[in-house]
């Protein structure tokens, strides 16, 4: 049976037909005849205007109900984790089940001198260990608790989250120490970062293949939020003066982190 997370993800990929749909939709109306005021078309006027009507009025509605209910469907697995979180909430750490915690991620670089972040916010290195910030007195993870290291199980399921995000790059992770499992993934103590995994394509014109690190500004609450690294192709970073520029050797330089091409599984 699908978890909430992979009908929440089919949901998403259906919305995106949505428009695709609607054009087909008013292209065969269209090419009925059902526009035209031909005493005999192929499809009655009225009939068009009533097919579109309940189309417009039922399509967007049952979106939102699927949508209500994977949310739904999410929340009773969340509350489902916290009933059981004494069950990861182990007597002896060393009694943990024994798992290679290798997974995928998503991260920004920011600050002038590069830095990684995670989607919440929080900077790490290459090789690095969490940091509870709510209570200082943990030692990541803690069941009852939301910090530790996150790495999603599948690179699909990493690849599906950029979609939704972004200017963020995907990276390849090992995670170590007490772990836990949860929905996707892994959460755990340590994590080193095996490689940054750049895109195919310019992050700017999303045709030609990417060249060069460039520093872009953007507004934002967050003091790394100002700045942001992009990779882009050598026209997209014309405008950027040369200290706004790295390339990618210089940048795994900067990082220590290896930089591969997308990669496809």
């Amino acid at each position: 049976m699908a978890s909430s997370a992979e009908k929440r993800q089919k949901l998403i990929r259906a919305v995106r037909l949505y428009p695709v749909i609607t054009l087909a939709v008013l292209a065969l109306g269209y090419l009925a005849g059902g526009f035209s005021d031909r005493e005999s078309p192929l499809i009655p006027r009225d009939l068009v205007v009533i097919g579109l009507s309940f189309y417009i009025l039922l399509g967007p509605a049952l979106y939102i109900v699927a949508f209500i209910l994977v949310a739904a469907a999410s929340d009773r697995e969340r509350q489902g984790v916290t009933d059981n979180a004494q069950r990861l909430s182990y007597a002896d750490p060393f009694d943990l089940p024994v798992e290679e915690m290798h997974g995928y991620k998503l991260a920004v670089i920011t600050e002038r001198k590069p830095t990684l972040r995670g989607l919440t916010g929080d900077g790490y290195s290459a090789d690095d260990s969490a940091i509870c910030d709510k209570f200082p007195e943990h030692t990541p993870p803690v069941a009852s608790c939301e910090c530790g290291f996150y790495a999603y199980k599948t690179l699909a399921d990493a690849k599906f989250e950029s979609s939704l995000n972004p200017g963020t790059f995907l990276l390849e992770v090992d995670l170590y120490g007490i772990g836990f499992r949860y929905e996707g993934g892994y959460r755990a103590e340590s994590q080193v970062v095996k490689r940054i995994i750049i895109p195919k394509r310019c992050m700017r014109c999303r045709t030609l293949a990417p060249t060069v690190f460039v520093v872009t500004y953007r507004m934002g609450y967050q003091n790394y939020s100002w700045m942001q690294w992009q990779v882009r192709c050598n026209i997209c970073s014309l405008t950027f003066k040369d200290e706004d520029k790295l390339s990618i050797p210089e940048m795994h330089r900067r990082l220590g982190i290896p930089i591969a091409p997308k990669i496809e599984r």
